[in-house]
C-alpha cells in the first residue's frame, strides 16, 4: 500500500518548497491503525515550520497533527475495527493520503459531524482544554488573537465555566467573537485603551495566541500583578512575565469537545476547505492570517 505525503523540501514559502512524495508503507506496527485520511486541519504551526520560523525537524519535513478518516487496517484493538470512521491526533504527520496512528489517539467520529469538521478538531480541542484547565478557577480572561481555531473553542470552554472573556481580533471577526460569548475588541493602535474602556477591572489571566509586541504590552497593562499571563504562539516575547503554555494531549479532553460539537453545545467554524492537491494555496492562506476558525485539507 502506498501513501502520498505533503513535504517541505526546504524552508520557505508554499510555492517554493511544498511538494508531494509517494512511498510504500511498511507493515503496520502493533498498537497502530492505518487510516485513509478524509480531512486534516492545518494549524499555524504547520505553516511556520514550513517557512523555517520554527525548525522542529530537518528538511525534507512532513506536516500535520490532526485528521479524520477511515480505518483500513488495524493491529491490536478491541475498541475499533476496519471500516470505522475516526478522528484524532496523528503520529508523525497527517497531511498525507494514508497515515499510521497510535490506536490510543483515536476517537470515534460522530455521524452528524462532517469529515472537514472532524479532521480539524484534535489539535485545537486539546490545546484549548489545556489552556482552560491550567488557568484554573479564574473569573476573567483576556485572549489575544481569538478568532482562530484554538481561540474559538477556548472562548466557549471559558464561558461554559462562568469566566468573563474579552477577546481581540481583526475588525471583520468582531461579531464572530461576540456570537461565541466573548466581548470583542479590535486590535491595532489604541488597543490598551479600548480594553480598559470595556473592562476597567484588571484581568485574572491572559492568553496570547499571536505573539505580537502589542499583545504583550496589553497583557502587562491589563492583567493583575499576581495574575497569569500565558502564550501559545511559540514566538519569543519581550517579557519573561508571560510564560509559554504547551499542549497536553489527552484523548478524554478531545472526546469532551467532540461531544460538545456533536450536541451543538459548542460552535465550530471552518474558514475554508482546500483539496489536498491545492495544499500550497491552503498553506499560503494560513500565513496571511485573520482566518475565522480552521483551514482544512480534503482528500
Amino acid at each position: 500500500m502506498e501513501t502520498t505525503i505533503l513535504i517541505g523540501k526546504d524552508y520557505g514559502y508554499a510555492d517554493q518548497v511544498l511538494d508531494f512524495y509517494t512511498q510504500t508503507l511498511n507493515p503496520l506496527s502493533a498498537g497502530y491503525a492505518r487510516i485513509k485520511v478524509k480531512a486534516a486541519g492545518i494549524n499555524p504551526i504547520d505553516a511556520r515550520r514550513m517557512t523555517g520560523e520554527f525548525k522542529h525537524s530537518s528538511t525534507p519535513q512532513a506536516f500535520g497533527t490532526e485528521f479524520a478518516g477511515e480505518i483500513v487496517e488495524i493491529n491490536g484493538s478491541t475498541t475499533f475495527q476496519k471500516g470505522d470512521a475516526v478522528l484524532g491526533s496523528g503520529g508523525q504527520f497527517t497531511h498525507a493520503s494514508i497515515i499510521d496512528v497510535p490506536v490510543v489517539n483515536l476517537v470515534a467520529k460522530p455521524q452528524n459531524i462532517s469529515w472537514e469538521v472532524a479532521g480539524s478538531l484534535a489539535g485545537v480541542a486539546q490545546t484549548a482544554m489545556t489552556i482552560i484547565d491550567e488557568l484554573g478557577p479564574i473569573k476573567s480572561l483576556l485572549i489575544h488573537g481569538a478568532s482562530g481555531g484554538v481561540g474559538s473553542i477556548s472562548i466557549q470552554l471559558a464561558v461554559e465555566r462562568g469566566i468573563e472573556v474579552v477577546a481581540t481580533a481583526s475588525a471583520k471577526n468582531q461579531e464572530y467573537l461576540k456570537n461565541l460569548g466573548a466581548t470583542p475588541v479590535e486590535y491595532g493602535p489604541g488597543l490598551i485603551e479600548r480594553i480598559k474602556a470595556i473592562h476597567p477591572a484588571e484581568f485574572d489571566a491572559s492568553v496570547d495566541m499571536v505573539g505580537t509586541e502589542e499583545a504583550t504590552q496589553a497583557s502587562l497593562a491589563t492583567v493583575k500583578a499576581d495574575g497569569q499571563m500565558r502564550a501559545i504562539s511559540g514566538r519569543p516575547l519581550s517579557s519573561n512575565k508571560i510564560q509559554a503554555l504547551w499542549v497536553k494531549r489527552n484523548v478524554n479532553n478531545l472526546q469532551y469537545v467532540v461531544d460538545g460539537i456533536s450536541s451543538d453545545k459548542f460552535q465550530w467554524t471552518i474558514d475554508s476547505v482546500f483539496p489536498f492537491s491545492e495544499a500550497k494555496s491552503a498553506y499560503s492562506q494560513i500565513l496571511e492570517g485573520h482566518n475565522r476558525g480552521k483551514v482544512v485539507l480534503a482528500f
